[in-house]
């Protein structure tokens, strides 16, 4: 018998395949693919008309330097360059060590851009030609330097010396007279409430999580009331008890209104935390710990080698999806007269030349938290590959 020969079908493209399982696997979900289609179609072209004929755009660079820093004063301003030069160097340490023995990535690359176009958009009156190159050349010596000598433990602790180094410089009375905290606003503000709300309620997030798990009923209970009645108290309430209760507590009237934010920020937080990272401690199969306890390792070896490392790295997406919470729910420090990025705005808004461009600058504010939340979730997802030990 004679063997015919088949032609051979052409594969389908990835996309394609992905469409058919996804959109059109069914009569009802290939019309919901079309309705969302032109539902998105339409906004997209709404907007589109609105941004290119309507849109006051001119709002945003006359006002960006103040939507970034604020009232700060602009005879002050080389403090917050200097603060850039440091990030921008120790940003590209990081980078550069968490690549090592790898192909370039892009995130140098992008952040250098995204300093030319701030310091264009802000125009500073400061030597920009010097400033913005040298920025620019911290972040490729910094991400060259730690690709070739640096671990990325290292640069890890160094994040923290940059941001003590941060806080002094933006304060410290250098003989030109200090800049008051209340003279800090707009995105420089948010940063660095998001930044310290983050990193100190991390380990009393985890502190109350181990003691709400404790074996000792005194520990277990006082960490429950403590993180239920925070869980259970609006972030709004919290700021205004933190306004009123702190120098209370510590003893004196004349403690700074940003410190009371950031205390108050850091406690509401790590109650949220501490329930992350306790289902990742309960996660945890009890067979490790008795294996844990048959090889002679204490309680305390238990919990720091065995149990933490597995916990946290179980509830990574929990505990980044709470620090993006927590960037944005910084906005409300205006509650108690802190001047951050939405604060900004509305001033702006208010003011009579722009009046009526509400649209453009709560436009630009969004896209804004929008780009710091996709980095916190990009490196998020970057740092699930890397612990994903299951591959």
């Amino acid at each position: 018998m004679q063997k015919t020969l088949e032609t051979p079908t052409p594969r389908a493209s990835r996309f394609q395949l992905w469409a058919q399982e996804n959109l059109f696997s069914t009569p009802l979900n290939s019309v919901l693919t079309a309705l969302s289609s032109l539902l998105i179609l339409w906004v997209v072209y709404s907007l589109s008309v609105w941004a290119f004929t309507q849109a006051r755009w001119a709002v945003i660079p006359a006002n960006f330097r103040l939507l970034m820093i604020g009232p700060f004063p602009i005879e002050q301003i080389w403090r917050v360059w200097t603060v850039l030069i440091v990030v921008s160097l120790t940003a590209g340490l990081h980078w550069g060590s968490a690549a090592k023995g790898q192909p370039l990535v892009r995130w140098p690359f992008i952040t250098a851009t995204l300093i030319a176009l701030f310091a264009l958009v802000t125009q500073w009156g400061f030597p920009l030609s010097i400033l913005v190159p040298t920025a620019v050349l911290a972040v490729f010596a910094g991400f060259f330097f730690g690709r070739a000598a640096l671990s990325p433990r290292a640069v890890n602790f160094t994040w923290l010396g940059v941001f003590a180094f941060a806080m002094i410089v933006l304060s410290v009375d250098f003989g030109q007279g200090g800049v008051q905290t209340r003279d800090w606003g707009g995105l420089l503000l948010t940063m660095i409430l998001a930044v310290v709300g983050i990193v100190a309620s991390f380990p009393l997030g985890v502190a109350l999580a181990i003691g709400r798990t404790s074996q000792y009923p005194i520990i277990s209970a006082i960490c429950t009331v403590f993180i239920e009645v925070v869980r259970g108290t609006p972030l709004v309430v919290v700021f205004f008890i933190a306004q009123l209760f702190v120098p209370l507590l510590l003893g004196g009237s004349n403690i700074d209104a940003l410190f009371r934010a950031m205390i108050g920020i850091t406690v509401f937080s790590a109650a949220y935390l501490a329930e992350n990272v306790r289902g990742g401690l309960q996660s945890l199969p009890s067979g490790q710990i008795e294996a844990a306890r048959a090889l002679g390792l204490t309680g305390t070896q238990t919990l720091l080698l065995i149990v933490l490392p597995q916990a946290l790295k179980a509830v990574v997406p929990a505990l980044v999806g709470q620090g993006i919470a927590l960037f944005k729910d910084t906005s409300l420090v205006y509650i108690i007269g802190l001047k951050e990025l939405t604060t900004i705005t509305n001033s702006i808004r208010n003011n009579p030349n722009f009046i009526g461009t509400e649209k453009e600058l709560f436009f630009t504010i969004s896209v804004i938290y929008f780009i710091f939340s996709y980095a916190m979730s990009s490196g998020a997802r970057n740092l699930e590959k890397r612990l994903n030990t299951n591959r």
